[in-house]
């Protein structure tokens, strides 16, 4: 048999050193800037503003939330209506293996 190895109390950490303040040094402009439109470099295809594509993602998302809440709708309903059904077909199988396994 072999004796388990006495374990060693765990270090504590002290924090002695205080951390220096902070201090600004440049305070930054945060103005709206007009768009920046790169140039394509296919003549036929616009390339769309920063502004515009955000604006176009928040609606993509909004539209996906919305279409995922009626996935969720449909689902909950769906299981509501199997809910009962399921729980006769388990009921009348735990009888009927019970019947048959006396």
């Amino acid at each position: 048999m072999t004796a388990t190895p006495k374990l060693q109390p765990k270090p504590v950490r002290t924090n002695n050193s205080q951390s220096q303040p902070v201090v600004i040094t440049k305070q930054r402009d945060f103005t709206h800037k007009e768009p920046v439109i790169i140039p394509s470099h296919l003549d036929e295809i616009p390339v769309i503003s920063a502004a515009s594509y955000i604006k176009d993602a928040r609606n993509r998302w909004y539209i996906h939330t919305v279409e995922l809440k009626e996935v969720w709708e449909v689902h909950v309903n769906l299981f509501n209506q199997v809910k009962p059904h399921a729980l006769n077909a388990h009921d009348y199988v735990v009888k009927r293996y019970q019947e048959l396994s006396k």
